[in-house]
């Protein structure tokens, strides 16, 4: 009897470490994977649906305050169910609106197909929206479309060499929010950014907790490793504007016709009559 015990207690062991190894390699060959994944996870609706939401929404406005003032124009189009709770009050922009695939929004339709014309949009707010949708590509193809020369994409995205992107990587987390999510490194979307005309103006990172516990009792740590570790941050906030590009018009260039060949023979020809 304890021998058949310890062989299916064994066996028992050796199907949990293969599972949790399977799912651990899975989750590295997600940062090298490419950016369209065919599984598509469900965005959250509200904040309250991520660990310590309440509070991670707190952070990313806080984070946001400075940067509202930086930007002018007409429309703001919050993109997804995250970013249209964002408070965007301190902005001068006062026509603001918001899309997501879930109701609770100005508008319901796809993100990755916005209802809008091109360059109808002066600034796009991202608030997590890449990291919970299959085609991010296609999602940044679109914001750029209906943005205007000149203007603003704000983009929130989940940092993976992070606390968070560390204990995301736990498969007993991967049907929690946001460990579910799919993280993207900053320079990845930067560059993402850049084949697409944009240049990054401002960037920043905030949260240095892996939103397990109560961000409150891990406090001093929080500060000890914004203070000298400032890279690790768990969120990032990218602010890029697209650049103008002037069309130069090409001058024609104008050619002289070939100039007359005259004859020697009737030249003097008429030197003799004359």
């Amino acid at each position: 009897m304890t021998c058949k015990l310890l062989t299916l207690t064994h066996y028992y062991v050796k199907d949990r470490l293969l599972f949790f190894t399977q799912r651990w390699f899975n989750k590295l060959i997600m940062f090298f994977s490419p950016a369209f994944d065919n599984r598509r996870v469900l965005p959250p609706a509200t904040w309250d649906e991520l660990a310590q939401g309440p509070w991670l929404f707190e952070q990313i406005n806080q984070g946001l305050t400075t940067w509202w003032p930086r930007i002018f124009g007409y429309h703001l189009l919050k993109v997804g169910s995250l970013s249209s709770h964002i408070d965007a009050s301190l902005c001068s922009i006062k026509h603001q609106m918001s899309i997501s695939p879930l109701l609770g929004t100005d508008l319901v339709g796809d993100v990755s197909r916005l209802p809008f014309k091109e360059s109808s949009v002066d600034v796009c707010l991202l608030s997590l929206t890449l990291n919970f949708h299959h085609n991010p590509h296609q999602v940044l193809r679109e914001v750029n479309r209906v943005t205007v020369a000149g203007g603003h994409v704000i983009i929130v995205g989940l940092n993976p060499i992070s606390p968070l992107g560390l204990v995301h990587l736990n498969p007993q987390l991967s049907h929690k929010y946001p460990y579910n999510g799919r993280f993207f490194t900053q320079s990845r979307v930067t560059d993402w950014l850049g084949v697409l005309g944009y240049k990054v103006v401002a960037e920043k990172k905030l949260v240095y907790s892996t939103l397990l516990c109560n961000p409150q009792r891990t406090h001093y740590l929080q500060q000890l490793m914004a203070h000298n570790l400032p890279g690790l941050g768990s969120i990032y906030m990218i602010m890029a504007k697209k650049l103008v590009r002037p069309l130069t018009p090409v001058k024609p260039r104008w050619q002289l016709s070939a100039k007359p060949t005259l004859s020697p023979i009737a030249t003097m020809q008429n030197e003799v009559d004359s």
